[in-house]
């Protein structure tokens, strides 16, 4: 499902003072106020990207959140050091046990043996909005919020709103979330589908996650408009930000969506739609309003006839089974909740 913007994401990124390594380099040399260097051996090296948060930790501490000005891309030498016996790149220097260095298989050696290779760099700009965190997110604060927990990974993935009433407390950090908020999409919402009270960032992924929903998936709109055209086919309205696409066949009991089982509805007559308030004859074509949608005011759509924009329309039986349920509606009373 295609995206309408691509949607911030946020991350913790680990750095020291100076040179740290990783992965059997030599080291990057970081400024954590202001930027952060990795390359093409990092995981998650192709996912960071300008408007993301980043918030900065060390091993012992972390240090503050930013948003990402921009990623400067480039090319460079990388001195990798290995493992003499296995050639593994994961090995780490000790500093109390003799030999001095290890791999992960367990191998000891006084010196790693070291190559250089070309790999494409990364440098992570956020200098201009980074501010200090509050105190009391820990470093177990931060894990928790850690998607994909991996204590390998020098770049996770996170998720900001297990962080959000932390950062509250701090004007500079709010201003963060506030814009990580109102940069957020539609489709691509994320996160967890635990409600959070009070929670900005879930507020909003849960109001883009029902918009996602009532609009339908949107390769089944955007093959809806090219069979219907861009207007609803009851009222003729042509704004898109109102246009839905309808599942005749309820998508939860079908799993079909197919153009035969769809109609672009106004917002608010998809929900009449949905709720049986309104019909549609399948011999006839033509539109049938609940008496209690008539009295609210949706008389002037009684009797219009459906637009096909030339085409067959919706699948008989579909719309049968649909009309069946309009039928019950009008017997039952019909709802309005």
């Amino acid at each position: 499902m295609a995206a309408l913007m691509t949607s911030p994401r946020a991350w913790s990124f680990l750095t020291v003072e100076g040179a740290r390594q990783y992965g059997g380099n030599a080291g990057y040399a970081d400024k954590p106020s202001a930027m952060y260097r990795y390359d093409s051996d990092v995981a998650n090296h192709r996912s960071v990207r300008s408007g993301d948060v980043a918030v900065i930790r060390s091993r012992v501490a972390v240090l503050g959140i930013a948003t990402i000005e921009n990623v400067v891309e480039g090319t460079g030498p990388k001195a990798r050091q290995r493992c003499p016996t296995c050639s593994a790149v994961n090995v780490k220097a000790r500093t109390t046990q003799s030999p001095r260095w290890r791999c992960t298989s367990g191998h000891l050696f006084d010196e790693p043996v070291e190559d250089v290779v070309q790999v494409t760099t990364f440098e992570a700009h956020y200098g201009a909005t980074f501010t200090q965190c509050p105190s009391d997110i820990t470093l177990d604060v931060l894990n928790g919020a850690v998607m994909r927990p991996n204590d390998q990974m020098s770049i996770k993935e996170i998720d900001l709103a297990r962080l959000e009433a932390f950062l509250l407390s701090s004007p500079a950090a709010t201003a963060i979330v506030r814009n990580h908020v109102r940069r957020l999409s539609i489709v691509a919402t994320g996160g967890t589908d635990r409600q959070r009270s009070g929670s900005i960032i879930e507020e909003r992924r849960r109001v883009l996650k029902e918009i996602a929903l009532r609009r339908g998936q949107v390769r089944f709109r955007k093959r809806l408009i090219r069979r219907y055209g861009a207007s609803c086919q009851v009222s003729g309205c042509a704004f898109p930000g109102l246009l839905e696409a309808a599942h005749v066949n309820p998508y939860a009991l079908s799993n079909d969506n197919s153009e035969e089982n769809g109609l672009l509805l106004r917002s608010d007559l998809h929900t009449l739609f949905d709720l049986g308030l309104l019909g549609i004859d399948p011999r006839s074509m033509k539109i049938t309003v609940h008496p209690q949608a008539r009295l609210a005011g949706y008389e002037q759509f009684d009797g219009a006839t459906l637009l096909l924009n030339g085409t067959s329309g919706p699948d008989p039986q579909a719309l049968e089974e649909r009309w069946t349920f309009y039928q019950g509606q009008l017997i039952s009373g019909g709802s309005t909740d």
